[in-house]
């Protein structure tokens, strides 16, 4: 009877050892290697701070766009953005058309027309920005589509050009509007 109580206790210390050294095998494959999730935290936050900006709206002045002073409070909030330079029309920092002494080539407007207002490829722009913010408004109750795009633009541009912008903006369901303006100091 002892040899027969020996013999189940030496099949239950193997089952027991064979059960540990499994279990310190599995722990030993789901270690974590620390190197390699700092990297990844590294570059996260690289990347992070290389695209972080203070500022909704970029409003960096150059000989291209030289914006307007104003002594303006208001703070600017995240909105669709339309730049404007002496160069070239854009939409949340992407060239939409090329401008050639303030003005839009014919060969892009409604029907290929001087006269016309309606400017195709930022109509285009326009129309996929709205679409945009109207799915993200879907599944984020804090940003809704209110129709309002951010002008940042040279102040030497033409009033003809403001005007088709701001007409071809209100064609992609963009009907407000504000300015960026360079704060003034306080007299």
């Amino acid at each position: 009877m002892d040899q027969d109580q020996a013999l189940v206790d030496k099949k239950k210390f193997k089952k027991a050892y064979k059960k540990a050294v499994r279990s310190a095998e599995l722990e030993k494959k789901a270690e974590l290697q620390m190197n390699s999730l700092m990297d990844i935290f590294v570059n996260v936050l690289i990347y992070l701070l290389m695209n972080y900006s203070t500022s909704p709206v970029d409003v960096s002045q150059t000989e291209e766009r030289r914006l307007p002073e104003s002594y303006s409070k208001l703070q600017l909030k995240h909105t669709t953005t339309l730049g404007v330079t002496t160069k070239a029309i854009l939409v949340n920092r992407k060239k939409v058309c090329p401008l050639q002494d303030g003005r839009v080539d014919p060969a892009l407007k409604k029907d290929k027309q001087a006269q016309s207002y309606l400017i195709v490829p930022l109509l285009e722009k326009l129309k996929e920005a709205a679409t945009k913010r109207k799915k993200i408004a879907k599944f984020n109750k804090a940003i809704q589509f209110k129709g309002i795009v951010t002008i940042v633009a040279d102040e030497r541009m033409p009033f003809r050009l403001l005007s088709e912008i701001m007409y071809t903006a209100g064609q992609a369901e963009f009907g407000k509007f504000k300015f960026a303006v360079v704060r003034k100091a306080a007299k």
